[in-house]
């Protein structure tokens, strides 16, 4: 793979985790407002009403040009991929954002932050299981990591209460939807995965809204812009971009990326919130993109024996 795919890779994970931080301020603003399962619902619907016009626009541009290349049987067969994998990765993610909205309610913001992007050290040991050694370099690539992302959200001892079991059980799950989404990614098309797995989200967040909270539609339209921001921006711009850096972009070294969501979230609440970072928290920004340097940004070329 050329220098310049990669790189394609590389700026839509970048992209991913820029959004993904931001959105924390989404989320912290629309919270006053609406609660979780809440905003989680209408984040996801308007996530997929996002994608779906591009989805509709584009397929029927590439009948137009290429009718002969229909097969009815081809396209069910494609579509019950993208449904399964939809499912299973948007499940994946439901559970981990349950689990993260849950675990915050009983432990601090920073604490949740530090532990949830752990996935960053967890995607490597569960890759170990599925027979892909990371190379040294990784791991000193998750040392920095992690040490940049105790500076950034750790202020105070690290003690596990209820609230951080469940926090790390969103990490954990995390790992398992981005290796999810690398499984699956270069099968599907990037913004069908993104749509059904929306829809997932969607569903699963609705049934579990009704049951668990009262929402109301003044409510939700005080939340609007935060909803917005969250369902456009964070869904359908930063998990469609996550699913094409994945097709290129082995999952250890994705992670890595998408851990600085912790970072990007940090600098927006100093910018909107007016949250100060102090010299600890900078040094903690500098060890993240320290990491994402260690871990070179590559990706192996094939030998000339392969290609022949």
């Amino acid at each position: 793979m050329n220098n310049n795919k990669s790189a394609k890779y590389i700026i839509a994970l970048f992209i991913a985790a820029f959004f993904w931080g931001t959105t924390f301020v989404a989320q912290s603003i629309g919270a006053k407002d609406v609660s979780a399962f809440t905003f989680l619902a209408c984040r996801s619907y308007i996530g997929t009403l996002f994608l779906l016009p591009f989805i509709i626009f584009r397929d029927k541009k590439a009948m137009k040009k290429k009718p002969e290349a229909y097969n009815p049987e081809k396209t069910k067969e494609v579509s019950r991929l993208h449904l399964k994998a939809g499912a299973i990765c948007g499940a994946l993610l439901f559970l981990a954002s349950f689990c993260q909205q849950y675990g915050i309610e009983y432990t601090t913001t920073a604490k949740a932050s530090f532990i949830t992007t752990l996935y960053v050290v967890i995607v490597p040991i569960f890759s170990i299981f599925i027979g892909k050694k990371p190379a040294a370099k990784i791991w000193i690539a998750v040392i920095f990591s992690v040490a940049g992302l105790y500076l950034l959200s750790i202020s105070g001892s690290l003690k596990i209460s209820l609230g951080d079991s469940f926090v790390m059980l969103c990490s954990v799950i995390f790992a398992l939807q981005i290796m999810s989404v690398n499984h699956y990614s270069p099968k599907t098309d990037s913004l069908k995965l993104s749509c059904c797995m929306f829809m997932t989200v969607a569903v699963l967040a609705t049934a579990s809204m009704y049951i668990f909270e009262h929402p109301t539609f003044s409510a939700i339209y005080k939340a609007l812009p935060a909803i917005l921001y969250a369902g456009i921006l964070s869904n359908g711009v930063a998990y469609t971009c996550q699913v094409i850096g994945q097709k290129g972009v082995n999952p250890t070294v994705a992670s890595l990326i998408m851990c600085l969501e912790s970072v990007f979230g940090a600098l927006s609440g100093w910018v909107v919130l007016h949250e100060g970072l102090s010299a600890r928290e900078l040094i903690g920004c500098v060890l993240m993109f320290t990491a994402i340097l260690i871990a070179e940004l590559k990706l192996p070329t094939k030998n000339k024996s392969e290609k022949a």
